[in-house]
C-alpha cells in the first residue's frame, strides 16, 4: 500500500532526523550569511520535503501530505499533574467514553521540527552554562548548587539581583570580565559541535587561550540571546530554592524571533570594532551591511558565470562568435566544443559556412545559424 501505512515509512521518516541536525550543522559551520545561523524553520521544511520525495519516490506534494500524516513515531507521553483524585474522562449516554482513545502517533513535521528545537536548545544550554561558570569562577557572581536529579553535576546560579545587574545596559557583553565570559561561551559551543578549528585563528586570545574566536555577528546574537533569555528568567524569578532552578536554561526559551531582534543588539555594540580583533573576538562582518539581515545568504559564486576568454579572429563560425557570454554551463559546452571542433580538423560530416558553395547554400546555412541561435537563447531562458 502507500509508503505511510508500513513499518518501513516509520522508520524512513525516523533517518530524516539526523539529516535535519547534519543540514543545520553544516549550515552553521559554514553560513553565507546570518540566515544560515539560525536557518528558518521554511527552510528546513524544504529539505524534509524533497528528501521525503526522494525516498518515497514522490513528488513534493505528495511529500508534503506525507510528512503532514501521523506515523508511529516516539512521542513524549503526557505528565500525569491531576493525581489520582482526577476527574474521570465525559462518557456518553451508552457509558462509553467520548474522548477518543489515544493514538501512539505523531504528525511528522511536529517529530521533525523537534530535531531543529533541540539543536539551537543544546547550543543555548551550553553558552549558559560556560558563561555562568567563567563569570562564577572570575567575578564571583552565582552559586554554586547542585543540579536537580544527580549528585555530581553542579550549576551556577545566580540570584534576581545579579541577574538585573548582568543585564543593565548590557553589561553582560560590555563589561571586560562578562565579555571573557561571553568569548569562553562561544568558544564551548564550538568546540561542542566540532566546529572550533573552523573559529579559531592566531592572535590574542584571552581567558587561558591563544586563539582568537573569529565568527559572524549571527553567531555572537545567537549566543547573547541564548544567555539573555536565562537571565531574563532569573530576574524574574522570586525563588532561590534549590528546587526552583532550571535544569535546562534554554528549554522552550529563545526562539528565533528573540535571536532576530538581538541581531540588531549585537551590531549596534560592535559597530566601533568593525571586522578587527579585539580581546579576543573578531566579527568577520563586522563591516558588512547585511550582517544583521536573518533572511541573507550570499550569493553562490559559480566557476560557470566568469565570463569567457575572447574568441580570435577567424575562430568559429560568426553566429557563436558574436554571441554574448551566458553564465550558463551548458552554453559553455557548447561553445568550447564549437571552438575545438574549428581549431583542429574540420569535421567531415558536418561542412562548415566556408565550404558551402553557391549563394542559395550560403543563405541556408545563415538562416539554420540563426534557428539555431533562437531555440538556444529560449532555452536558456527558461532554465534561468
Amino acid at each position: 500500500m502507500a509508503p505511510y501505512q508500513c513499518k518501513s515509512g516509520c522508520a524512513s521518516i525516523s533517518l530524516l532526523q539526523p539529516k535535519v541536525v547534519e543540514f543545520l550543522l553544516t549550515k552553521f559551520e559554514a553560513p553565507r550569511g546570518a540566515a544560515d545561523v539560525w536557518v528558518d524553520i521554511a527552510d528546513v521544511d524544504v529539505l524534509m520535503k524533497n528528501w521525503t520525495a526522494e525516498r518515497f519516490n514522490v513528488d513534493v506534494r505528495e511529500a508534503d501530505d506525507l510528512l503532514a500524516r501521523r506515523w508511529c513515531l516516539p512521542q513524549r507521553q503526557p505528565r500525569d499533574t491531576a493525581g489520582p483524585q482526577a476527574a474521570s474522562p465525559p462518557t456518553t449516554r451508552d457509558g462509553a467514553s467520548a474522548v477518543p482513545p489515544r493514538r501512539n502517533t505523531t504528525m511528522a513535521y511536529r517529530y521533525l521540527h523537534r530535531a531543529v528545537s533541540h539543536f539551537y536548545q543544546r547550543v543555548g544550554n551550553k553558552a549558559v552554562s560556560a558563561f555562568s561558570a567563567f563569570v562564577n569562577d572570575q567575578a564571583d557572581i552565582g552559586t554554586l548548587r547542585r543540579a536537580r536529579g544527580t549528585q555530581t553535576k553542579y550549576e551556577v546560579v545566580f540570584d534576581s539581583q545579579e541577574a538585573n545587574m548582568l543585564l543593565m545596559h548590557n553589561a553582560f557583553m560590555t563589561e571586560l570580565v562578562y565579555r571573557d565570559g561571553l568569548i569562553r561561551a562561544l568558544r564551548v559551543v564550538f568546540s561542542v559541535l566540532g566546529v572550533v578549528g573552523r573559529f579559531s585563528e592566531p592572535g590574542g586570545g584571552v581567558a587561558g587561550n591563544n586563539d582568537v574566536i573569529s565568527c559572524l555577528t549571527a553567531h555572537v546574537a545567537l549566543v547573547t540571546m541564548k544567555i539573555r533569555s536565562h537571565l531574563k528568567r532569573r530576574a524574574a524569578s522570586q525563588s532561590d530554592d534549590e528546587g526552583a532552578v532550571e535544569t535546562s536554561p534554554g528549554l522552550n526559551a529563545g526562539h528565533r524571533s528573540e535571536w532576530v531582534e538581538e541581531l540588531s543588539v549585537v551590531r549596534n555594540l560592535f559597530v566601533a570594532q568593525g571586522s578587527r580583533s579585539s580581546n579576543g573576538l573578531r566579527l568577520v562582518d563586522g563591516a558588512d551591511p547585511h550582517r544583521d539581515n536573518p533572511s541573507y545568504r550570499k550569493p553562490l559564486v559559480s566557476a560557470s558565470a566568469e565570463p569567457l576568454p575572447p574568441v580570435s579572429p577567424g575562430v568559429g563560425s560568426p553566429s557563436v562568435a558574436a554571441a554574448p557570454a551566458v553564465g550558463n554551463g551548458v552554453m559553455q559546452t557548447h561553445m568550447a566544443g564549437d571552438s575545438k571542433r574549428v581549431a583542429g580538423r574540420r569535421d567531415i560530416e558536418e561542412p562548415s559556412d566556408d565550404e558551402a558553395q553557391g549563394p542559395e547554400e550560403r543563405a541556408d546555412v545563415a538562416a539554420a545559424h540563426a534557428a539555431v541561435a533562437h531555440a538556444m537563447e529560449g532555452v536558456y531562458e527558461e532554465l534561468d
